[in-house]
């Protein structure tokens, strides 16, 4: 007896094998192409990163040799020169404002007392610190001055417990210890200490300390969100302020004239421009690397520009160094950088947990007690988060 066909036949229902789809031509290219863009747009992504990870790297150490060159030759004044990259930070801020879109830069405005309380505390902090750096420069060398300013995520810890009661992870407490025995060894023992740069530079590390801490006491819980632009639109002209006095207090004025003598106008009027120029450019491509990654990634860094600074010294200025003092340096560099890679971990996963309202407030205080901040632009806001 024959079944009728349709009983002998099972309907498949699963689907057909991959292999056995017909796929279309114009399908499979399409899908190849898209797979290819999105390769070769993460390909230029991470060459965009790590061109200005090496931009920043070398504003950072040019900067510095830069400063350390003509505060200790042919313009020794120091307090008058970084009140002229103040003017140039304005300038450039205010051009900037006019000009960028505003996916780039938009100016906050003044609506809170919270807000007029962090500006009015960042000239202080800025004078204090940046101010007295860049004074230190004429007396000790930029080994030494770098050495010395790796101490302050040291000193910013120890404030913080003083006036918050804020304690630090284990590992923090073992990479911080190493540090403080790297900087004593290497200055210690180095053949180029001064006294005095060692006590000027010391009290720079000090104010970077004392305006942080303070400046994250005093704005509480309230998220004050400053863009760096907005600090050097700001902030800048109240720093000028405190400035100028203070350099024409020491004789600075006579300084440039005699210097303009030696020298010649032209001279000095295009290392001012220069310095200048390296402030607000360090600041702008610093502030495009943090857009495209993150400030904690940025901070990180700290240790190979400090690294980076002091072996280009030994090679530009006549320094000398002994076995225990390069010693010194080795062993505080390795902890300056062991420090950072726990705050950036400690801060990603503390971020983890939060909503992003609470992102925003402890972001804006984490920044501020963890000293993430280099030069010009770290003097300023502490350093940012975009």
């Amino acid at each position: 007896r024959t079944l009728p066909l349709p009983s002998l036949i099972t309907p498949c229902t699963s689907p057909p094998h991959p292999s056995l789809t017909p796929t279309m031509p114009s399908q499979n290219k399409n899908s190849q192409g898209a797979v290819a863009q999105k390769e070769m747009s993460g390909f230029l992504y991470a060459v965009l990163v790590f061109t200005l990870l090496l931009i920043c790297c070398g504003e950072s150490v040019g900067f510095s040799v830069f400063n350390k060159y003509v505060f200790s030759g042919p313009l020794k004044a120091p307090i008058f020169v970084t009140a002229t990259h103040q003017i140039f930070c304005f300038l450039g801020a205010f051009m900037l404002w006019q000009v960028s879109p505003p996916s780039f830069y938009t100016r906050t405005p003044i609506t809170s007392g919270a807000t007029v309380t962090k500006i009015m505390l960042i000239p202080l902090a800025f004078v204090m610190n940046i101010g007295m750096n860049n004074l230190s420069l004429q007396f000790t060398t930029l080994a030494l001055n770098q050495l010395i300013r790796s101490f302050s995520p040291v000193a910013i810890g120890v404030t913080a417990y003083l006036i918050e009661g804020r304690t630090q992870s284990l590992p923090k407490l073992l990479t911080l210890s190493a540090l403080v025995g790297g900087v004593v060894m290497g200055v210690a023992t180095s053949p180029d200490f001064d006294f005095l740069g060692f006590l000027i530079c010391g009290g720079s590390v000090l104010g970077q300390a004392l305006g942080i801490v303070m400046t994250a006491l005093m704005m509480g819980d309230a998220s004050v969100r400053l863009h760096v632009f907005d600090v050097l639109l700001y902030a800048t002209l109240p720093s000028i302020v405190v400035l100028l006095p203070w350099s024409y207090g020491m004789g600075e004025f006579a300084v440039i004239g005699q210097s303009i003598e030696r020298e010649g106008f032209g001279v000095i009027v295009g290392l001012i421009i220069a310095g200048g120029t390296f402030a607000f450019t360090y600041n702008l491509f610093t502030t495009i690397f943090i857009k495209m990654t993150s400030s904690v990634y940025y901070g990180v860094t700290g240790g190979l520009r400090c690294a980076l600074a002091i072996l280009t010294s030994f090679f530009i200025f006549p320094q000398k160094a002994s076995p225990l003092s390069i010693a010194g340096i080795i062993i505080a560099m390795i902890a300056f950088s062991g420090n950072s890679y726990f705050t950036m971990k400690e801060q990603l996963a503390e971020k983890a947990k939060l909503s992003v309202v609470d992102v925003e407030r402890a972001t804006e205080k984490e920044r501020l007690l963890d000293g993430e901040e280099d030069d010009e632009q770290e003097a300023l806001i502490g350093n940012k988060k975009m």
